[in-house]
């Protein structure tokens, strides 16, 4: 082991692109993984005392939920290839920990699944309530048929036949275990017709709980779900050692078998429950012939998935999963049993401003699989609502590749998992549909697209997101500060450099060290979409020092403002506005505030205008495809923002012509009040759900347009 103390190595960017792990000083873990947000909030693991986090000057600083100090790291350690952070709590100076750096891992295994944790599977009960059978393992002889295969001959049981077919037809499967030769008791259960109605057949002279064990690994469910039958008392004792919570009984309980509630199982007169565990089987068959190598294995199945929006389309499919998955339901918020209740809390859900939900399809080369996720949620907010996947995606990486592929939203993760979010999945493809056999992209071949602006992109990447890979400049709040992707931000990118105001900016609150940072400066994306809607948020404020002109704006103070009367932060006592602004800002910084800046209102068209071409000329140097999103001007009641966005575009739109970029007119898709959005606001980039899909599609049209210019850049998209 090779351990070396360096600073050097922290930086903003490995903080952003690593994971960590909290561990205290003997190196004990107490966590699961966390992430550092650009926006400054911690991601996926997060608590009341460690919510938000900034570095300057080599110093990692975290933050509690009102915005006070509780964590220093000020020492880095490297430990062989990964970095090991050594801190205290600011309040507690002899309390340290470290947060050290963790790749993800690539192996997915199906070994790992605790097969005993409580709740831990897709159709455990609720409420006391004792759960149905999915799985019956049979013994053979003297159970399924009378006699002994090796003894001389067998008898078939006939009544045992027809139960196989009809537990089939109820959606619940059947396995063999059974002491006897493979070949013999294959050949007598095909001569009887009844082969291919068995899944994962565990035959051999080998013990029984060994076997009942594997059975149950490679179905994927729980004990509690599963019935094993046979004779022999010491087989049955022997697989409730190796599996203690496994239901066992002896075949005097077959004649009333099918009349027990517990087998009652849902109706599937296909057998498409069967149809599906033989795909797993024939998986786990490819992947024992590939010695174990899971990753190999995964990797050569083509697996795809695909993102739709028509939930209630299939909403009782979707009804099912929210209220039956538990292995890999990460956030258990269920729904009535009620369809109609269901439904309408369905709708209260989604029918917010920034809501979103979509429903996963998947398939690979041995099957289709069909919807085996929900994900629903809403932009603003820090958790996911929704975030579950049905058993028949475990252990292919879906729920790790369809999370990086959302973003990796923050995720209040309720009761066990048996997934680790963390694995790195680059083996899934994105398709238009996943029942059909369609072509994708792979993705390390995506378009890479910019998407900058406000409520109106928001929403739209949601749909972009699932074909493209995104690169998303949204205004978000950090420590109670509005950051916009302003295009005054762009044209400070040279400015904000010298030494005055990088010193001036130090003194501010609601900077984040990524605050004028841009894809738009950088120019790696492939293409960019970029709304406007933003200009009405900030009011400006000029240094008295340098002449430099920010935007500022504090949520809670005077937010809702119009475009034109910006509230001026240098004539508001710190008195006034304390309880509203001291989470993350001090007396101090507002004193800076009054005495180095002069406001100069809300929004100036000839600012802007310069703004906006400084931007335009920089995205030109890039070579890149541009769509601009116009803004609605026209719908709605609000007549204040309908006026300040006719501004807007009046300015915008004759630029575009100038500099050739694409303009989409938001309002071919916004044609009465009820294409926006139900939250009180008339007017906008406020819009219903659809709204935002139809735009996505419009943008998708654009960039298929644009294809010339973009084989230049040797990347294709799928349509």
């Amino acid at each position: 082991m090779q351990i070396k103390a360096t600073n050097e190595l922290l930086t903003v960017e490995k903080l952003l692109n690593s994971r960590w792990v909290w561990a205290d000083s003997t190196g004990k873990i107490f966590s699961k993984s966390l992430y550092f947000g650009a926006d400054g909030n911690i991601k996926v693991y997060r608590t009341e005392h460690e919510h938000t986090w900034s570095f300057r000057e080599g110093k990692l600083r975290i933050f509690n939920d009102k915005a006070q100090p509780f964590w220093l790291f000020d020492t880095v350690i490297q430990v062989d290839d990964r970095l090991a952070l050594i801190g205290r709590n600011v309040d507690v100076p002899d309390w340290w920990f470290s947060l050290t750096e963790y790749r993800a891992e690539t192996k997915l295994q199906v070994d790992e699944i605790d097969l005993s944790a409580e709740g831990a599977a897709e159709g455990a009960a609720e409420g006391g309530e004792e759960e149905g059978i999915r799985l019956v393992i049979w013994d053979l002889d003297e159970t399924f048929w009378n006699g002994t295969l090796t003894e001389g001959g067998i008898t078939p049981i006939q009544s045992n036949i027809d139960m196989i077919e009809t537990l089939n037809s109820r959606g619940i499967v059947n396995a063999i275990c059974s002491k006897n030769h493979f070949e013999e008791a294959k050949q007598a259960l095909v001569e009887l017709g009844i082969w291919d109605s068995f899944v994962f057949p565990e035959i051999s002279f080998s013990p029984k709980g060994a076997m009942i064990k594997n059975i149950i690994k490679n179905a994927q469910l729980r004990p509690e779900t599963i019935l094993f039958i046979d004779d022999n008392k010491l087989n049955l004792n022997e697989a409730l050692h190796y599996v203690p919570k496994l239901k066992t009984a002896e075949p005097d309980i077959l004649p009333t078998l099918l009349d027990d509630p517990k087998f009652t199982g849902k109706p599937d007169l296909k057998k498409s429950r069967l149809a599906r565990y033989k795909i797993l089987e024939a998986k786990l068959s490819e992947k024992s012939a590939a010695n174990g190598d899971n990753e190999e294995f995964l990797r050569n199945s083509d697996i795809r998935i695909s993102f739709h929006d028509d939930i209630e389309d299939e909403f009782p499919r979707i009804h099912d999963l929210v209220n039956r998955t538990n292995q890999l339901n990460f956030t258990k918020n269920r729904w009535p049993e009620d369809t109609e209740e269901a439904k309408t809390q369905f709708q209260k859900e989604i029918n917010r401003f920034g809501a979103f939900a979509q429903y996963i399809k998947v398939s690979d080369r041995f099957g289709n699989y069909g919807i085996c996720g929900y994900i629903a949620g809403r932009r603003d907010e820090d958790n996911l609502r929704h975030f579950l996947f049905s058993c028949r995606a475990l252990n292919m990486g879906v729920e790790q590749f369809a999370w990086k592929t959302i973003g990796r939203p923050s995720l209040n993760i309720k009761g066990p998992i048996v997934s680790d979010l963390d694995m790195d999945v680059d083996w899934i493809r994105v398709v238009d549909d996943a029942d059909e056999n369609n072509a994708a992209v792979p993705s390390d071949e995506m378009l890479t697209v910019c998407i900058r602006g406000a409520c109106d992109l928001m929403v739209t990447s949601q749909y972009l997101r699932t074909k493209v890979k995104t690169i998303e400049e949204f205004n978000y709040a950090y420590h109670g500060w509005e950051i916009c992707s302003l295009p005054r931000i762009i044209a400070l990118r040279d400015e904000i450099k010298t030494p005055e105001n990088q010193e001036i900016i130090k003194h501010l609150p609601g900077m984040p060290t990524t605050r004028f940072d841009s894809d738009v400066i950088n120019g790696t994306a492939d293409a960019y979409v970029i709304s406007l809607s933003q200009e009405s948020f900030s009011g400006y404020f000029r240094s008295k020092t340098t002449g430099m002109i920010l935007p500022l704006r504090h949520a809670n103070v005077n937010p809702w403002a119009h475009a034109d009367a910006k509230p001026d932060y240098t004539k508001m006592p710190y008195d006034e506005v304390s309880k509203i602004v001291s989470a993350g800002t001090s007396r101090e910084q507002w004193a800076y505030i009054a005495a180095e800046f002069d406001s100069i209102g809300g929004f100036n068209p000839a600012l802007f205008m310069s703004d906006v071409h400084d931007m335009f000329t920089l995205l030109k140097s890039h070579g890149k495809p541009v769509i601009i999103i116009g803004l609605n001007d026209s719908v709605g009641r609000d007549t204040y923002i309908l006026d300040f966005f006719d501004k807007v575009n009046r300015i915008v739109k004759p630029l575009v012509d100038e500099y050739g970029f694409a303009y989409i007119e938001v309002t071919k898709f916004i044609h009465n009040e009820g294409d926006l959005a139900n939250d009180g606001h008339f007017g906008g980039p406020h819009f219903a759900r659809h709204v935002y899909a139809e735009l996505a599609n419009e943008i998708f049209k654009h960039l298929s347009l644009a294809r010339t210019e973009l084989k230049e850049t040797s990347h294709s998209l799928n349509f």
